[in-house]
């Protein structure tokens, strides 16, 4: 699954031809690609600031996927901002995974009956992955002085997830810096006990199952936040969302429910949900970054 779910096919990863420029500074450069080959990143957010020294024109490309793991959370995260908006839009992809058949209390997670097929697909050297993918691409013009912000992350294992994000310009006129690069952030699943609170759940396959939660949590950042909170897959239920500044911002939609913040807002972070399905389990998501992508946007 992903923020939100589309673009799912069977195409390879691109190929990392072109490394990565960092902390280049006095460098300047027409071309330059951001890959996991060349940043390694795993449980970690990278930060980059892009400055024009000329006026110039921008090609960029993303691609993005995460494959379909047995037991393995897969995430992936990006966004391009001029400063003060969004050049893209901001994208996450994550994938949880289910087994056959699952029985999930406060106490016990109990999963069996592994897809064999889908995993020995996505391990072998076939083309054919299973898994989901974005891509998206934008041209845009800059003037000399103006800076860019991209903020690339894998919250989880980078096992079975990949990206690529090319920029071209005309001339050469970008140099490159490395601005922040840690392991504050997280991505979290109810799914697997990784809520405070109570969450049962129960999966038969193709007979359906139900779920009933309870859950909360909290997280903290100190440099600003991006932030994406989901719930679905419920029949009846609702989303608190308490912001640092003690804003309270409640959701009881059916079906799903999705809380983003990109901004410098920082400090306690605290997310509770309930609800309970029938058929569906109850999906709930929690993926954070303690950063700030320069921007002001909440959706």
């Amino acid at each position: 699954m992903m923020f939100p779910q589309e673009n799912n096919d069977d195409r390879l990863p691109p190929s990392n031809d072109s490394s990565v420029l960092q902390n280049a500074s006095g460098t300047y450069s027409n071309h330059v690609e951001f890959n996991q080959d060349s940043l390694q990143l795993q449980n970690e957010v990278v930060q980059f600031e892009i400055k024009f020294n000329t006026d110039d024109a921008v090609d960029v490309s993303t691609y993005m996927f995460v494959s379909y793991v047995d037991e393995t959370i897969t995430s992936v995260y990006y966004i391009l901002t001029d400063g003060n908006k969004p050049l893209l839009d901001p994208r996450g992809l994550w994938y949880v995974p289910e087994r056959k058949y699952s029985i999930i209390t406060p106490k016990i997670r109990l999963s069996i009956g592994k897809f064999r097929f889908i995993k020995k697909l996505n391990d072998g050297k076939s083309k054919i992955k299973i898994g989901s993918s974005y891509d998206t691409s934008g041209h845009f013009d800059v003037k000399a002085g103006d800076s860019w912000y991209l903020t690339i992350a894998v919250p989880t294992t980078a096992e079975k997830s990949g990206y690529s994000i090319t920029l071209t310009t005309l001339y050469n006129s970008m140099e490159i810096k490395q601005l922040k690069r840690h392991s504050n952030i997280g991505l979290y699943s109810a799914n697997y006990n990784q809520f405070s609170g109570k969450y049962y759940a129960c999966k038969l396959l193709l007979l359906g199952g139900f779920s009933l939660c309870a859950v909360s949590k909290e997280i903290t950042t100190k440099d600003g936040s991006i932030i994406e909170m989901y719930v679905g897959g419920h029949r009846k239920g609702n989303m608190m969302v308490y912001t640092p500044e003690d804003k309270e911002i409640f959701f009881n939609k059916e079906r799903a429910m999705r809380y983003s913040y990109w901004g410098n807002e920082s400090g306690t972070w605290r997310f509770s949900v309930k609800g309970w399905s029938i058929y569906f389990r109850v999906e709930v998501v929690l993926l954070y970054i303690d950063i700030d992508p320069h921007l002001q946007y909440t959706e």
